[in-house]
């Protein structure tokens, strides 16, 4: 596995604070603090080594890369939660 490789709190984060628009709106969605949330975006773009938002004082926007970035996310979002889908069925089935 690539050493790179986010974690999972951290492209719930990204993907958060892109849904939501905020910060704090990401913090409260996850349950967590804003400070836990600005830890999780930055500690991600210095293991990927480039910017995913440009902020702009309390505003941000996508760069580039993130948005490519944010598409792969919510793909690999999507497919975990198939998976869990097809483990629960299976589970059902077994009962």
């Amino acid at each position: 596995m690539n050493r790179n490789m986010p974690e999972i709190r951290q492209v719930l984060a990204f993907v958060a604070i892109v849904e939501t628009g905020s910060f704090t709106l990401a913090a409260k969605r996850l349950n967590l603090t804003q400070s836990a949330i600005s830890h999780s975006l930055r500690s991600l773009e210095d293991s990927l080594s480039t910017r995913l938002l440009d902020r702009r004082g309390k505003s941000h926007a996508l760069t580039a890369t993130g948005e490519i970035f944010l598409s792969h996310c919510r793909n690999a979002l999507a497919e975990l939660d198939n998976a869990v889908v097809r483990i629960h069925s299976l589970q059902q089935r077994a009962v």
